[in-house]
């Protein structure tokens, strides 16, 4: 039954990013990163990025944010990976959430993790690369676990349903904030006209920061009708229903 499937799905995508928050958190809170905070503080670190704007970003955030890509790469690239599933479900009829909202929140991820980190070692010692999984593992670990329990057709917690439908308000712009800084760490800089000999990519890459904060406005949008429709029904509501309501984030 395409339940079991989707079940199965939703576990272990949530156990995958349960991983990636452990080992992000770990790399960020063991004994080395005391040792690199002090070797840096106070704006000692050399930020490595293509144009002035993201070199004086990444510099503030630095000396307090340590790299963590060397601890997190191996299991966030196939973790990350395995969500363009989502798309498929959509497509399918397997899950009722939104294709635009599904494919701006799985495509942009998937641009960052093979489009951008696999392909610029300079982001593997960005600070917000570190912030954007802490934002992206938090709220996939919540989600997850969410719709494993609703798939189940189990009597979720409300503490569950409450952090699923109220901490994007936090995670989601920070998120989205860290995947577009990012990004514009990697493109050319623009001053004195030098925009005029960027390539193709620049543009896109230029493009895709633009629409950062309008593709954030539909999620939060989406976000905010889901947590009035569903926080508004009262504790003790059984979120289990048919497995196809509840297998995808909305």
């Amino acid at each position: 039954m395409w339940w079991c499937y989707l079940a199965a799905f939703n576990a272990v995508s949530a156990v995958g990013w349960a991983c990636v928050l452990f080992l992000t958190a770990s790399a960020v809170l063991n004994e080395s990163t005391y040792a690199y905070l002090l070797l840096h503080f106070p704006w000692s670190f050399t930020p490595t990025a293509a144009n002035d704007l993201s070199r004086h970003l990444v510099s503030l955030v630095a000396p307090y944010v340590p790299p963590t890509h060397s601890a997190s790469w191996s299991v966030l690239a196939p973790v990350q990976s395995l969500a363009a599933l989502e798309v498929v479900h959509v497509l399918l009829g397997l899950v009722r959430s939104p294709l635009p909202t599904t494919l701006i929140q799985v495509s942009s991820r998937l641009i960052l993790v093979w489009g951008i980190v696999a392909r610029f070692p300079s982001t593997h010692i960005n600070p917000f690369y570190t912030t954007m999984l802490l934002a992206w593992s938090l709220t996939e670990v919540i989600r997850y676990s969410y719709y494993v329990l609703s798939l189940a057709g189990a009597r979720v917690p409300y503490w569950l349903t409450w952090l699923r439908y109220t901490t994007f308000y936090i995670l989601y712009p920070l998120g989205a904030g860290s995947e577009a800084l990012v990004m514009l760490s990697t493109i050319p800089e623009w001053k004195h006209g030098r925009y005029a000999n960027w390539s193709p990519e620049a543009w896109a890459k230029a493009a895709m920061v633009l629409i950062w904060i309008p593709g954030l406005c539909v999620m939060y949008s989406h976000m905010m009708q889901m947590r009035n429709k569903v926080l508004g029904r009262g504790d003790g509501q059984k979120l289990g229903g048919k497995p196809r309501d509840r297998a995808k984030a909305e």
